[in-house]
């Protein structure tokens, strides 16, 4: 940070010392004498002015761009930013103006106060409006410029996740596993086999009724998870166990978010009966939470890769707090910001 703002300083130091020479030199040449250039004096204010006027408002400008930024409130910074610049402009200017007074030419401080003009601090604040107002156009231009990119890329992913969330809605082997298993319930118990194939209907159902959804409601997510679950654990047996405690299901999600969580825990985890998997869905004050048990297969992948990298992309569409993972040993627990409609 200190080297940022040395660098800052050196480069704002340098840009006065630019001023102060083209001003001594304008001034040669309008006078065509030869005093202009070898007056160290009015070189010295010259370049105290830029430097004071440059250096407050650097400092202004860097102050009020770390509460405020162009993309959340552009019209504040310009509230904000125009008369404040001018103002420190004019202050700046008085600054140098006192020490080329009061320390180079040796004058009193009362009396520089008493010869001070009011057009030239007049002058200095509509420079400084007219540079201000340069300044805050270029950069709302390139706030707008800058959104509008934003929103396209964001259409853009959202338009891939979604893609993608069609791609990986089910996994093949998740159809394949419940056809034999409905198989062999058929010979074993028919009244099983019924209820199995009606909750595998369901299932496919929902994905087929929410695929072009953006946003559906935690309470149908949830009664899809129930669904599925209960496929999984027709399944596992007792090799599989979970628990959903979801108090307030008023907030909203992004669809087939749970059953992708649910299939990656049961994709990357042994389920036996010696070591069972354990799913709780549940909530906190913030989050939406899904939590397993670790127990990972042998030679196992990393399990944050393509399908959270897919829901990370579709919630951030729709709120500005990540999706939080976690994991340890024991654990692995994806937590999944809450999302209320009337607020987007």
């Amino acid at each position: 940070m200190k080297t940022i703002q040395l660098q800052q300083f050196y480069k704002l130091a340098g840009i006065s010392l630019a001023i102060a020479v083209l001003i001594n030199f304008i001034n040669f040449l309008s006078a065509n004498s030869i005093d202009y250039l070898i007056d160290y004096k009015r070189f010295i204010t010259n370049f105290s002015s830029a430097l004071f006027i440059g250096g407050l408002n650097m400092i202004f400008f860097t102050l009020i761009q770390k509460k405020y930024s162009w993309r959340k409130a552009p019209f504040i910074l310009i509230l904000l930013g125009i008369p404040g610049s001018m103002i420190l402009s004019v202050l700046g200017f008085f600054m140098a103006r006192l020490i080329q007074g009061v320390l180079l030419f040796g004058i009193t401080f009362q009396n520089f106060i008493a010869n001070e003009s009011l057009f030239n601090y007049i002058f200095v604040a509509i420079i400084s409006l007219i540079v201000s107002l340069a300044f805050h156009t270029y950069y709302f231009y390139k706030f707008g410029v800058e959104s509008e990119l934003k929103v396209q890329k964001e259409i853009i992913e959202h338009t891939k996740a979604k893609h993608k969330a069609l791609q990986d809605q089910l996994d093949p082997h998740f159809l394949f596993n419940s056809l034999s298993v409905l198989a062999s319930l058929i010979e074993e118990d028919p009244k099983r086999a019924t209820e199995f194939t009606t909750s595998l209907s369901k299932v496919y159902r929902y994905v087929l009724d929410q695929r072009q959804e953006d946003l559906v409601s935690i309470s149908s997510e949830l009664d899809f998870a129930r669904v599925y679950l209960n496929l999984l654990s027709t399944r596992f047996e007792d090799s599989l166990e979970y628990s959903i405690e979801v108090p307030d299901e008023s907030y909203d999600t992004v669809p087939l978010s749970l059953q992708l969580l649910i299939e990656n825990a049961v994709k990357h985890n042994k389920v036996t009966e010696k070591s069972p998997l354990i799913i709780q869905i549940y909530q906190t004050k913030e989050h939406f939470v899904i939590q397993n048990n670790a127990n990972p297969k042998a030679n196992d992948s990393k399990r944050n890769g393509i399908g959270l990298m897919n829901i990370r992309k579709r919630f951030e569409r729709y709120t500005e707090s990540p999706i939080e993972i976690e994991k340890d040993s024991d654990t692995f627990r994806v937590k999944l910001p809450l999302i209320q409609t009337q607020n987007l």
